[in-house]
C-alpha cells in the first residue's frame, strides 16, 4: 500500500521541504531527512489538443491562497504555514475556496537556495550599475521557491502551395518568350518545444530562463517535489497561446517557403501558400524558480534564480552615478560633434 503524502515531520511536527541536495524531504527545525516515497516509472502524461480542453480535467489537490497586501492568487501542496507571497513577498495570506490545478509534469529544483543566494550574490555584487544600498538589500531579502506552470506544445505544419514560373524561351528568330509553368507542391515541418509561461503574473524578464530547462528532464508530478514552495496559478488562456504560436509558425513557414520559391532560377509569379497544423500534443509542466522580490524607492523589482542551472535574470534599477555617466557621454558625444562642426565651418 502506498504511503499517504505528508508535509509534516513525524519527529517533530514542522514543515518538510524538498532539498535537492540529497532529494529528500527535510525539516526546517530538526533537519530530518525523508526520503522520497518509490513511485512506478511512468511517462509523462502528452495530451492531444483540442479546443474542448479545460484546466478543470487536470487533478485538483494544491491548496489556494490569496495575498492580502496585493490580491494575487497562488498555490501550495501543503497547508502552508510559511505562506509568503511569490509576487510581492508579504506574508499576510488568506486560505480561499478555489481550485488549484496540477500540472502533468514537473522539473524538480537541482540546486538548493543557498546555492541560488550566492548565484544572486555574484549576479549583484559584479553589476556595477545597481545602487551601492540596493545590494545589501537584495541580499537580505528571502529567496522564495516558486514553480511556474508551463505549456510546452509540439506539432506538424503542413502546406500546400502553388505558383507560376516563367520560364524563357527563344523561337526561330531568336527572339525571347515568357511560357508559364504551373508549380504544385506540399512541405511538412516538425515543430516542437514551444513554450509559454501559462500565469500572467511574471514579467517578460522570466521568459529569458525558458532556455535553461532540458524538458527532457521533466518528470511525472508527485507533490513532494512541490513541498516547502509556491506554485503559481494558470491564468493564461491555453487557447489563446495556441493560436498564437500556430498563426506565428504558420506565418515563419510561409515565408521559409516563399523564399525558397523565388529563389529559383525563373520569375515565380502567384505564389499562393496554404498551411495548417496538425498531430498537435502539449504537455502541462512546473519549471523551478528562485524569486527575490524586493521594494526600492516605492517601486517592486524581482530577480529570478533558475532553480537548474543558476541563472539569474530580471530588471533592476539603475544607480544614480550610472544614469550620470551615461548622460555625459551623451552630452561628450555631442560636445564633440559640435566641436568639429565648428572647426570644420571656419
Amino acid at each position: 500500500m502506498e504511503e499517504e503524502f505528508s508535509s509534516v515531520c513525524k519527529n517533530c511536527g514542522s514543515d518538510l521541504f524538498f532539498n535537492p541536495k540529497t532529494g529528500c524531504l527535510t525539516c526546517k527545525y530538526c533537519e530530518s531527512n525523508f526520503y522520497l516515497p518509490k513511485k512506478k516509472k511512468e511517462a509523462v502524461i502528452v495530451r492531444q489538443y483540442t479546443s474542448a480542453f479545460h484546466p478543470n480535467m487536470l487533478n485538483a489537490s494544491l491548496n489556494s491562497y490569496k495575498c492580502n497586501s496585493c490580491g494575487r492568487t497562488y498555490f501550495m501542496t501543503t497547508e502552508g504555514r510559511s505562506s509568503r507571497c511569490p509576487a510581492c513577498g508579504n506574508s499576510s495570506t488568506t486560505l480561499v475556496d478555489e481550485p488549484g490545478y496540477c500540472a502533468d509534469g514537473i522539473i524538480p529544483f537541482k540546486i538548493t537556495k543557498a546555492e541560488a543566494a550566492q548565484k544572486l550574490g555574484e549576479y549583484v555584487g559584479s553589476n556595477s550599475k545597481i545602487p551601492k544600498e540596493l545590494k545589501k538589500l537584495v541580499k537580505d531579502q528571502k529567496l522564495m521557491a516558486v514553480y511556474i506552470p508551463v505549456w510546452n506544445f509540439s506539432f506538424n505544419m503542413f502546406a500546400s502551395y502553388s505558383a507560376t514560373e516563367n520560364v524563357l524561351k527563344k523561337d526561330s528568330y531568336d527572339m525571347y518568350y515568357s511560357v508559364p509553368n504551373p508549380i504544385f507542391g506540399d512541405r511538412t515541418k516538425r515543430i516542437k518545444s514551444l513554450d509559454q509561461c501559462a500565469t500572467a503574473g511574471e514579467d517578460e524578464s522570466f521568459l529569458e530562463l525558458f532556455d535553461e530547462y532540458d524538458y527532457a528532464q521533466i518528470i511525472p508530478y508527485i507533490p513532494e517535489y512541490a513541498c516547502g514552495c509556491r506554485v503559481e496559478p494558470v491564468t493564461k488562456d491555453i487557447h489563446e497561446f495556441y493560436s498564437d504560436i500556430v498563426g506565428e509558425a504558420e506565418k515563419d513557414f510561409e515565408k521559409q517557403i516563399k523564399r525558397e520559391l523565388l529563389k529559383r532560377k525563373n520569375e515565380t509569379v502567384n505564389i499562393s501558400i496554404q498551411t495548417r497544423a496538425r498531430d498537435v500534443f502539449f504537455n502541462f509542466t512546473y519549471v523551478p524558480v528562485y524569486v527575490n522580490t524586493f521594494k526600492y524607492r516605492n517601486k517592486l523589482y524581482k530577480l529570478f534564480v533558475s532553480g537548474t542551472s543558476g541563472k539569474v535574470v530580471g530588471k533592476t534599477p539603475v544607480s544614480t552615478w550610472s544614469r550620470l555617466k551615461n548622460v555625459l557621454k551623451v552630452l561628450g558625444v555631442g560636445a564633440l560633434i559640435a566641436a568639429a562642426l565648428y572647426l570644420f565651418r571656419k
